[in-house]
């Protein structure tokens, strides 16, 4: 039986998040040239220094991330409901997938895996709750 989730439920991309030496000073570039817009910046020891715009800040929070540790860098799959972060994360154990780490940080449920290729792959899923 295929346990993948239905299409209409499937995750939808959320963000990218890529390395940079100077993440506000990109994010500057960004801004001018797409009129992307900076919605904060932040440092810690997940991201370094980290630049997040978005084009719709209403819609999603951050779709463009860049900070300054190159490890850190991956792609975030937007899920629809916590039950359905859930269920990927039962499949993601079945299948021996390596997760590097499972985040509740208020605002939302956070998986973060390592695909075959060993990309960073985040799946998360909005809580409703402030940020």
């Amino acid at each position: 039986m295929d346990r993948a989730l239905h299409p209409a439920r499937a995750p939808r991309l959320g963000h990218v998040a890529l390395p940079a030496r100077r993440p506000v000073e990109l994010a500057g570039f960004y801004r001018e040239l797409l009129g992307l817009e900076l919605v904060r910046t932040a440092d810690n020891d997940l991201g370094g220094t980290m630049a997040l715009l978005s084009g719709a800040p209403r819609e999603e929070d951050h779709e463009l991330v860049f900070l300054t540790r190159p490890e850190a860098a991956h792609v975030a799959l937007r899920v629809r409901r916590a039950a359905d972060l859930a269920r990927i994360h039962d499949r993601l154990r079945e299948r021996n997938v390596e997760v590097i780490t499972a985040l509740d940080v208020g605002h939302a449920l956070s998986v973060f895996i390592r695909d075959p290729e060993g990309n960073i792959v985040e799946l998360y899923c909005a809580t409703g709750r402030p940020r």
